[in-house]
C-alpha cells in the first residue's frame, strides 16, 4: 500500500524468510531473503540485471555513474571492517552471478557465518565471497552516515544503518538530508497552525484552492480535526519540512510568529 502507480511490485520467493542467525541479535533485521537474487534462475524473477538498494537511503546525485559499470557483481564495501568486507545495503548484479551464494546456504552455515562477521545476510556474504569483490565507497560518492564523509559534496548516496533514520534527520532540521529527502512534486498540503485566525485561513484557503492533497496540523487543531492527517507536529518549521519531503507545496492557515510562538 502507499506505492506509486508507476512501480511495478515484483513479489519476492520467500526463500529462507524464516532463517535467523542468532549473533545478530534478535531485534535485528534479518535480511537473508535477500539471497534470492543468486539463484540461477534470477533473472526469471528480477530481470537480468538488477539494482537493490536499501529504502533507507538518500540519493543526492546522478546514480548512472555508479551503476554503469561492467561487473557482473558489485556490492557495497559498507565502511571496510575485518568483520563486514561486504554490505547488503546496495548490489549491482547480472542474473546468475555467483550462485553459490545461494546454493551453499544452510542455517548451520549461516549461524557460523554469524560468528566470524557482522550481520545477517552480509555475514554470510562475507563469509562466502571471496576477497576482492569490485565495491562502492566513498570515492564512488557512496557513503555510510556518520562515518564516511556524511556531507561530502560529492556525496550519490547515503545509507542510514541503524539510526537515526532520514526522515528523523528532517524533523531533526539536518539542511543536508532535508534537501535531498523528498519526493517529486505532487501537490499542495493544507497546514494548519496555531494562530486564531487558523479556521478562518482556512475557509479562505479552500476557497481558492478548493481542495488540498494533504493536511499537516498542530496538536491544538488534531482535538477538533476529524479528517485525514499527513502528520500531527508541533513545531511549525518542522511542519514544513515534513511537507516538503513528502513532496508537498505548503499552503498555510494560521501561523504563528516566531514572538508567538516563542510565548
Amino acid at each position: 500500500e502507499g506505492i506509486d502507480p508507476s512501480v511495478e511490485i515484483i513479489k519476492p520467493p520467500g526463500d529462507f524468510e524464516e532463517v535467523t542467525i542468532p549473533t545478530w541479535g534478535r531485534n535485528k533485521p534479518q535480511c537473508l531473503r535477500r539471497l534470492a537474487m543468486f539463484r540461477r534462475d534470477a533473472a526469471q524473477i528480477f530481470g537480468e540485471r538488477f539494482v537493490c538498494m536499501d529504502i533507507d537511503c538518500v540519493v543526492a546525485g546522478d546514480l548512472d555513474p555508479v551503476f554503469d559499470v561492467p561487473n557482473d557483481l558489485k556490492i557495497y564495501g559498507g565502511n571496510p571492517h575485518p568483520r563486514r568486507p561486504y554490505a547488503g545495503g546496495m548490489m549491482l548484479l547480472t542474473a546468475g552471478a555467483r550462485p553459490h551464494v545461494y546454493e551453499k546456504f544452510s542455517p548451520d552455515a549461516a549461524a557460523l557465518a554469524g560468528r566470524r562477521f557482522l550481520g545477517s545476510d552480509q555475514a554470510w556474504l562475507s563469509a562466502v565471497l571471496a576477497p576482492g569483490e569490485a565495491t562502492w565507497g566513498p570515492e564512488d560518492g557512496v557513503v555510510w552516515y556518520g562515518i564516511e564523509q556524511p556531507h561530502a559534496e560529492n556525496c550519490r548516496v547515503m545509507f542510514f544503518h541503524g539510526t537515526p533514520k532520514p526522515d528523523q534527520m528532517v524533523l531533526a532540521g539536518d539542511e543536508w538530508v532535508s534537501r535531498h529527502y523528498r519526493a517529486e512534486p505532487r501537490g499542495r498540503c493544507l497546514m494548519l497552525g496555531y494562530a486564531e485566525t487558523v479556521w478562518d485561513d482556512a475557509l479562505a484557503a479552500y476557497a481558492q484552492y478548493g481542495r488540498f492533497d494533504a493536511v499537516i496540523i498542530s496538536p491544538e487543531v488534531a482535538e477538533h480535526w476529524t479528517g485525514p492527517v499527513l502528520a500531527v507536529v508541533a513545531d511549525e518549521d518542522r511542519a514544513e519540512r515534513v511537507a516538503a519531503m513528502h513532496g508537498y507545496e505548503p499552503v498555510w492557515c494560521g501561523r504563528a510568529s516566531a514572538e508567538a510562538m516563542a510565548a
